[in-house]
């Protein structure tokens, strides 16, 4: 599927429950994959930070619970692709959603 350079449109979508690859990179929780609206590739770094994202291999008396990995995260389109109308220039077509992650993916 190719980039459909839409109209930036800030838009909330369903719930994605496939095209996204869940994995750690440096540390981090990183979710890649294709925006469901635009088909432009998006890239969505979880940083430690933020409340229910983790960093795998927590400190010392972390528990095994600490470190699972989410199994839902909020996305929004990062394309680096052009949009029109990105008053912003935030980058992305707008399109916002929930990453659902499959069972036994992402460990």
């Amino acid at each position: 599927m190719s980039h459909h350079p839409k109209p930036y449109e800030s838009k909330y979508l369903s719930d994605q429950t496939t095209g996204f690859v869940w994995e750690f990179s440096g540390g981090r929780l990183v979710i890649t994959g294709t925006c469901p609206e635009c088909a432009g590739r998006t890239e969505h770094p979880v940083p430690d930070v933020m409340p229910g994202a983790v960093t795998k291999g927590g400190s010392g008396g972390a528990s095994a619970r600490e470190d699972e990995v989410p199994s839902e995260v909020y996305m929004r389109c990062r394309c680096r692709l052009p949009h029109p109308g990105d008053a912003r220039e935030s980058g992305g077509c707008g399109a916002k959603w929930v990453a659902v992650r499959q069972p036994g993916t992402g460990s």
